[in-house]
C-alpha cells in the first residue's frame, strides 16, 4: 500500500465503494465521528500573509521533481508527496506548513496526514495554477548547460 492509498483511507476514500463503506466512521455515531476536513488558504490570502511580513509560514511543494522542473513558488522547500513519511524530520514543527502541489487535491491529503502527524498545516487551495492565476511569483531552476 501507498502513501497515497493511506491518505485515501484516512480520509474516509478508501479503494472501491464508497466512503461511507470504507471509513470505520461510519459505524460510529455521529458525535464520535472526526472532522476530515484541511484547513485551506486560498492565493489571495497566502499572497496577503507574504506581503505583510508576518508569515512564518514554511511552503511545501509537495509535487514530483518533473513538475517542480517548469516552475516553483520562491523560498519553498521540495518534498514530493511519497517522499513525505521518511523526509519529516527536514519539517520544522514549530513552523505552521502550508503544502502545495498543482491544482491543490495532493496538498489538501498531504496537509491533513500532517496535521495528524502533529504539524499545523494548511493545503494552498488551486495549488500552484490558481497561484499563477493570481498573480503570485514563481520561479523556474536554472537550466544546466550541457
Amino acid at each position: 500500500m501507498g502513501f497515497l492509498d493511506g491518505l485515501r483511507r484516512a480520509f474516509g476514500r478508501g479503494q472501491g465503494g464508497t466512503p461511507a463503506q470504507n471509513s470505520s466512521a461510519a459505524r460510529r455515531p455521529a458525535e464520535e465521528e472526526e472532522d476530515p476536513r484541511v484547513p485551506e488558504v486560498t492565493a489571495q490570502e497566502l499572497l496577503a500573509e507574504l506581503r505583510d511580513g508576518a508569515n512564518g509560514n514554511l511552503l511545501l511543494d509537495c509535487r514530483e521533481h518533473y513538475e517542480r522542473a517548469q516552475s516553483f513558488i520562491p523560498n519553498s522547500i521540495h518534498i514530493p508527496m511519497n517522499s513525505i513519511p521518511g523526509r519529516l524530520a527536514e519539517l520544522d514543527p514549530a513552523r505552521d506548513v502550508v503544502v502545495y502541489c498543482a491544482h491543490g487535491n495532493r496538498s489538501y491529503g498531504v496537509a491533513g496526514w500532517l496535521n495528524q502527524q502533529g504539524y499545523t498545516a494548511r493545503s494552498l487551495k488551486g495549488g500552484i495554477v490558481e497561484w499563477q492565476h493570481r498573480g503570485g511569483k514563481v520561479e523556474s531552476p536554472p537550466r544546466s548547460r550541457s
